[in-house]
């Protein structure tokens, strides 16, 4: 490979690492909008993609595995900020 295949191919990876990162927290906030941290993360799941009926490690495949994984992290983002929530007058 060339250098200027070789850098035009880094600059993408790092682009789409970047993507990945905005896109999560993307995510996060439009699920914040559904209420409460439940809902939040019933919206995530219900969004989030399925794996193909057949994988064979192509990586147009795993391109699925990216996005679901993509949810998933905001789901523990999620998960996160509803367990920093602080309770007054809490009772069961």
């Amino acid at each position: 490979m060339n250098d200027e295949f070789n850098d035009a191919f880094k600059k993408w990876q790092y682009e789409v690492k970047e993507d990945i990162k905005a896109w999560t927290n993307r995510l996060v906030d439009e699920a914040l909008k559904q209420g409460n941290g439940k809902k939040a993360e019933r919206w995530l799941k219900s969004k989030r993609p399925d794996y193909p009926d057949s994988y064979n490690g192509k990586p147009e495949e795993y391109f699925t595995v990216i996005t679901k994984g993509i949810y998933d992290e905001a789901i523990y983002k999620v998960r996160d900020i509803a367990m920093e929530q602080e309770f007054s007058d809490a009772s069961i």
